[in-house]
């Protein structure tokens, strides 16, 4: 496969991760995953338009959401009034996903942790026939937290 075939499936494979994981729109998580692919430093509007192939409106409307949530930025070049689309800091998106998993996980142990409570007041046989299960489940909230705040702080050191 050559180099600009094998580019093309890992942006289509990029943009159906991204479409899931972020819930983006197709178009944003493809331009999204040009630029993370690109060996160019920054891709200006009309790049992103050659590339992806739809409406100058339609690459605005992604380009802005994708602004407004932080996974990308711009710069200029000096003499040039274009605007260069680059990922965000990958280090500062990294926290920022791991961030959300971690509030993601405390939410969920927060939540199993009154259904049980509930249960163990209302319920007593569903909260002793669940008890084993409920437990071995939030150990794993518990080391997960616990991985994504040593993540957190190691790549915090790094910027």
């Amino acid at each position: 496969m050559e180099k600009e075939e094998r580019k093309q499936k890992l942006i289509e494979e990029l943009g159906v991760h991204f479409e899931a994981e972020y819930s983006l729109p197709p178009l944003a998580a493809r331009i999204f995953g040009n630029l993370v692919v690109t060996e160019e430093i920054g891709l200006t509007f009309d790049d992103c338009q050659m590339k992806r192939g739809a409406s100058k409106s339609s690459i605005s409307t992604s380009l802005n959401l994708l602004l407004q949530l932080g996974m990308i930025t711009y710069f200029t070049k000096s003499g040039d009034r274009r605007r260069y689309f680059q990922i965000s800091d990958k280090s500062t998106f990294f926290i920022k996903k791991l961030e959300q998993a971690l509030k993601k996980a405390a939410n969920e142990s927060k939540m199993i942790q009154k259904v049980a409570e509930y249960d163990k007041e209302y319920n007593i046989e569903k909260y002793i026939s669940n008890k084993a299960k409920i437990e071995a489940y939030m150990h794993c909230l518990d080391q997960n937290e616990s991985t994504y705040k040593e993540t957190i702080e190691a790549l915090k050191k790094l910027i």
